[in-house]
């Protein structure tokens, strides 16, 4: 049995997540979950770097040498990029400061880590992405015999056609795939943004086939999610954790015949080559902004560093070491049964 050390840090948790962010700033149910997994993975690194269970957690543990081995953790060992770093520090600083607002004591918390600062990235970062080879070969491994390897292929061959983000995809009903004279894939993004993208008739068939087996008899107007599992004989939503799991493993198999796939397959892997093969293969970068669901053009720029940064590695391998150019240059009574329980409870699951 555990006792509940800081019972104010769970409440404000669970108001935050449950009333401030949805019902006082009318935040989007993505923005919501984005901010419960950012709390609820900053949560599970202070109890790992203490050595102690969840509810042992309390604010004083929640300082700017925490905040910032967290970043360095989820950067280094989960390999996210410099934005996604930066965007976890935002959500933490958020809520901090929604806890100082609501308990004026809780103010040196905010201050504290307010003094770790967002960290810069270099103009010319390089991106990762896998070939149109790696990607052959990783729609090779799942075996579509097998009715949920069907789906697995189907929903990794969604994921790079439309380059969507993992969320958007979960997030589909059977209605927002339109099987008209040409296919498109409605996608609901961020700031509750809709943007239409079109399928490749390969995607079209992929989708044929996946109808018929997970939902048979529904028709294209159907609300139903268009991908699920099942639990209690219940349909709920595929997780994003299920997908990150099951990329690994068709990795580690594709790797055994092309060694470029990188060791950590992820979803947003798809959407950044999706954009860079797109961009290759000669598409404007407006275009493919408005295709990935970029508020700002400059973001979609990086994928012209990337392929520009390429060619430049290429050329100086290919010229060698004689290249010119190189030489120029507090405890109370609450019990809780298990972490599992406590996270529900406060909203972070």
């Amino acid at each position: 049995m555990g006792k509940l050390k800081d019972r104010v840090l769970f409440n404000l948790v669970r108001e935050y997540l449950t009333v401030y962010l949805p019902k006082q700033r009318c935040a989007s149910p993505n923005t919501i979950r984005s901010y419960k997994k950012t709390l609820e993975m900053f949560l599970e690194y202070a109890k790992r770097v203490r050595g102690i269970q969840l509810f042992d957690v309390t604010f004083d543990m929640l300082n700017r040498d925490t905040v910032a081995g967290f970043l360095d953790d989820i950067e280094e060992k989960q390999h996210c990029g410099v934005s996604t770093r930066n965007q976890r520090l935002a959500s933490i600083k958020a809520f901090l400061k929604y806890c100082s607002d609501a308990e004026p004591s809780l103010t040196k918390y905010y201050l504290d880590v307010g003094a770790v600062p967002v960290k810069k990235s270099a103009s010319n970062e390089i991106i990762e992405y896998m070939s149109e080879r790696a990607i052959r070969i990783l729609f090779e491994q799942p075996d579509t015999s097998d009715k949920k390897e069907l789906r697995d292929l189907f929903l990794m061959v969604l994921l790079y056609d439309s380059a969507a983000r993992v969320q958007e995809l979960l997030d589909l009903r059977i209605c927002d795939v339109h099987l008209g004279q040409t296919p498109t894939l409605t996608l609901l993004g961020k700031g509750r943004k809709y943007r239409t993208v079109p399928l490749t008739m390969r995607t079209v068939k992929h989708f044929q086939n996946y109808l018929r087996v997970y939902h048979a008899g529904e028709n294209e107007y159907s609300v139903e999610p268009l991908f699920y599992t099942v639990r209690r004989g219940t349909r709920d939503k595929l997780s994003a954790q299920t997908v990150r799991v099951f990329l690994l493993g068709y990795g580690a198999e594709a790797r055994k015949y092309c060694p470029e796939i990188p060791e950590n397959v992820h979803p947003h892997l798809f959407r950044h080559s999706r954009a860079m093969h797109l961009y290759q293969n000669g598409m404007d970068l407006t275009l493919i902004s408005q295709w990935l669901g970029h508020a700002n053009l400059q973001t979609t720029l990086v994928y012209a560093h990337a392929d520009t940064e390429q060619k430049r590695a290429a050329i100086e391998l290919a010229t060698g070491a004689d290249n010119p150019m190189k030489q120029a240059g507090k405890s109370i009574g609450y019990h809780i049964d298990d972490e599992e329980t406590l996270k529900k409870l406060y909203g972070l699951k």
